[in-house]
């Protein structure tokens, strides 16, 4: 990761980081909001880059796969003999370490970007944020980008942060502040399967022997319930951040959720259960805030407590559609003028 940093400022080429990165959260001058971004017609109009060069796995965001494949070249450099390219756009494909690479780019002198390209991602990445902190700030609600955007904001730097598939690691990529400290950041993606998320995260207060925040959906959690109990063994606190939309709310932004006769019963899979139960079956401390406010709040005192914390919010799926997508045209209009 330090690599990078040291490549993309000499290059001055814009990085822009995964959330798995370990650079999107804490690290000055970086793309934070390039998902935001890469999802505005206007800004690409100016800003859609001639060539990428992918540094390790696949990045969550699909936007910016998009972007990648309008780029030539595009290059990646992974240190497995993986291919990488599910939009069968990569035109240049180099087995290497992350870091080797980028270091012996360095030592081979810059391939320098045109003057103020830097400067006018960093710029539209500021605008992106700013717009962000004032629609949070007048906002009491919590919806799901704003949970995102607290969890980011709050949590203890230094410790572990775990975000389930589907929408959890998607918002903390797409709305985690600036501001947000640094800490270190796993999810599981491989296939982008749910089963056994909260073992990831007990697997990780215990490997990294510091408290870890866990952001999880309802599915997720449903797949691995009887995991609960490893909260207790692993010697460090880990929050339960639960967000319940009674279904598989990533499924409500695909073509098939325009066919309501079989998008609720085989994609969605409603249920109609609450988690207090499971909390207080394994021993976990329960809190159901209502509001941003009361959220911030029973963050903060779990985050302060030696043991396990489940946090449920109650979300709804089709309103969080509509809000994604307000933010999409928001931003968009940012940079329409």
């Amino acid at each position: 990761a330090r690599a990078a940093v040291a490549l993309s400022e000499a290059w001055q080429w814009p990085l822009l980081p995964d959330i798995r990165s370990q650079l999107r959260l804490g690290e000055p001058g970086v793309i934070a909001h390039a998902d935001l971004l890469a999802g505005s017609p206007a800004f690409l109009r100016r800003f859609a880059p001639d060539a990428i060069l992918q540094l390790g796995d696949r990045v969550v965001s699909k936007r910016i796969n998009a972007l990648a494949q309008g780029a030539a070249p595009y290059v990646v450099v992974h240190p497995s003999g993986a291919r990488l390219d599910p939009g069968h756009g990569v035109t240049h494909r180099i087995q290497a370490e992350v870091g080797a690479f980028s270091r012996g780019l360095l030592q081979a002198g810059p391939v320098a970007a045109e003057a103020g390209w830097m400067d006018g991602w960093r710029a539209a990445d500021a605008r992106a944020g700013g717009w962000l902190d004032e629609h949070f700030a007048r906002e009491p609600a919590l919806t799901e980008p704003h949970l995102a955007r607290i969890v980011s904001e709050q949590i203890p730097a230094g410790t572990g942060l775990c975000l389930a598939s589907s929408m959890p690691v998607r918002d903390l990529d797409r709305f985690a502040s600036v501001r947000a400290p640094r800490v270190h950041v796993a999810s599981n993606r491989g296939a982008s399967g749910i089963d056994g998320t909260i073992a990831t995260a007990a697997g990780l207060a215990l490997g990294l022997d510091r408290p870890v925040t866990l952001v999880i959906g309802d599915l997720a959690m449903l797949h691995d319930l009887n995991s609960l109990p490893l909260l207790h063994r692993v010697g460090q606190p880990v929050v339960v951040v639960l967000v319940n939309n009674q279904g598989g709310g990533i499924f409500s932004f695909l073509p098939i959720s325009t066919f309501p006769t079989v998008f609720e019963h085989y994609f969605a899979t409603p249920h109609t259960w609450s988690f207090e139960h499971a909390a207080l079956q394994f021993g976990l401390v329960y809190a159901a805030p209502v509001d941003a406010g009361a959220f911030r709040d029973a963050y903060s005192l779990a985050c302060s407590r030696p043991g396990p914390t489940l946090i449920e919010v109650r979300t709804d799926r089709s309103a969080n559609v509509e809000e994604h997508r307000t933010f999409d045209r928001s931003i968009d209009h940012l940079f329409s003028a």
